[in-house]
């Protein structure tokens, strides 16, 4: 009878049964979670041809700036471009398996796959509030603020000779061009990461360029 009596699981025995079991519920949770949203691979990839960027392209009227500079004219400079002349979207603005942090998390912001030395061009007019060349998590980028409270960001960039902060720029003009992959997404070869500012508040890029069918 003694025997028997010993072989008997514990309380605490079975509460780390059920600790276990709710661990491995919760991996498995994340892994599905992560195959439903994660990441786009190269199969997936949307690619735009996206020609209008170039600075020649400027429609005349570019040159005439809406009376309120807090309301954004969709049929003017103010209307967004792409940053390249041509487009692969490779990573959307959605929850993903981050592949250099090895995490799940929300992408923020849009990446589009480019070979190092593509032009990055703006896009929208705007004034330029910070260039930076060295930073450890994203390489170079740059950050320019627009109309209406929004800013976008450019990372993992070289920023274009003597670009510097209080510059002004067009919508179109030449900023940068994409550097070697480097930084928290250099699992990811070379692209440019791109990203939407309201008030300070982040926003999926695809709100404002439209690159995605719905």
């Amino acid at each position: 009878m003694k025997n028997k009596q010993k072989t008997k699981p514990t309380k605490k025995r079975i509460l780390m049964y059920y600790l276990i079991l709710a661990v491995c519920l919760l991996v498995i949770a994340s892994i599905t979670v992560g195959i439903v949203f994660g990441t786009r691979n190269n199969s997936g990839d949307i690619t735009i041809d996206a020609g209008q960027n170039t600075p020649d392209d400027k429609n005349p009227d570019d040159d005439k700036k809406p009376d309120d500079g807090n309301v954004v004219d969709t049929n003017s400079k103010y209307e967004f471009i792409t940053p390249l002349k041509s487009v692969t979207v490779s990573q959307a603005y959605v929850f993903w398996g981050d592949n250099t942090l090895l995490r799940f998390c929300l992408h923020k912001g849009m990446d589009f796959s480019a070979p190092a030395g593509t032009e990055v061009y703006a896009t929208v007019d705007g004034t330029v509030t910070g260039v930076y060349t060295n930073d450890r998590r994203y390489g170079g980028y740059i950050e320019i603020e627009h109309a209406d409270g929004v800013k976008t960001v450019y990372k993992y960039v070289d920023p274009a000779e003597n670009l510097k902060a209080g510059d002004t720029v067009n919508r179109g003009d030449l900023i940068a061009k994409v550097a070697t992959a480097t930084g928290s997404e250099n699992k990811e070869g070379d692209h440019l990461h791109f990203e939407v500012y309201k008030n300070n508040k982040m926003q999926d890029p695809d709100t404002y360029l439209k690159l995605i069918s719905k």
